[in-house]
């Protein structure tokens, strides 16, 4: 298993923070939100991970190689990374040729978190939070039957019940060809406004996804400056006080 890290972005709506760091190089306690996902996947015995950047992309090149710990690590560079996230995951379509998990660079979240996706029974698999409420920036999974039929931000779709997506999502090896070519007819279509997510949702018509719930444990995507101070105030002692 390997992990692609989309890391690329510019964080456009905290422009005072992101001017100065990319997203991942905030730091909430004693450590950067990168630091955190290093220990964390360390922790899950992966070695292999391919970071796509662009934004300040020295940075965080700077910081993995100083928290380097036996992994193996990839750089794939998103040149258009002011344009939408699926920019970053088509940049990195070679790499989907194993089990893989893809993960947002900028969310805070317990250990226990990435081990329910690693070893969840689901060869395709999500992360589900229902104790979150929509309020209209989050990335919502819409889940029939104990299946994922949707995610969007914007849309509704059928379903028994929602919660948002936490923003990492496991795929195997076998259906990694299907996401590839989604990214490349979105890419040949114009489609590079986007979020990665939107690929994702195309993929569920074609295989099927689970999820796992995720309710018990605390994270926090960093979107805007308040989400920083949030995370720090709630959000991290509720981390360590599950250790």
């Amino acid at each position: 298993m390997k992990v692609i890290m989309l890391a690329a972005g510019v964080g456009k709506r905290m422009s005072a923070v992101t001017d100065i760091i990319p997203k991942c190089l905030i730091k909430i306690g004693d450590k950067t939100l990168l630091e955190r996902h290093l220990e964390i996947i360390s922790l899950l015995g992966i070695k292999d991970i391919v970071f796509v950047v662009g934004h300040f992309k020295e940075k965080i090149e700077e910081v993995v190689e100083k928290n380097n710990n036996g992994f193996n690590i990839k750089y794939i560079e998103n040149p258009q990374y002011t344009k939408g996230s699926i920019l970053s995951l088509w940049y990195a379509r070679d790499e989907l040729n194993d089990d893989v998990l893809i993960m947002d660079a900028d969310v805070l979240y317990h250990d226990r978190l990435l081990l329910k996706l690693a070893e969840s029974r689901n060869q395709n698999c999500f992360l589900l939070d229902k104790s979150s409420e929509y309020a209209g920036e989050e990335m919502m999974l819409f889940v029939k039957e104990d299946k994922v039929v949707g995610i969007s931000k914007v849309h509704s779709y059928d379903c028994d019940f929602k919660g948002e997506g936490v923003g990492f999502f496991k795929l195997a090896s076998s259906d990694c060809h299907k996401l590839k070519n989604i990214l490349e007819e979105f890419e040949q279509a114009g489609k590079v406004n986007v979020e990665y997510e939107d690929t994702l949702h195309e993929l569920l018509s074609q295989c099927t996804a689970g999820f796992e719930s995720v309710d018990d444990l605390p994270w926090i995507e960093i979107d805007f400056e308040e989400d920083i101070e949030r995370a720090g105030r709630e959000i991290l002692p509720k981390i360590e006080q599950c250790k």
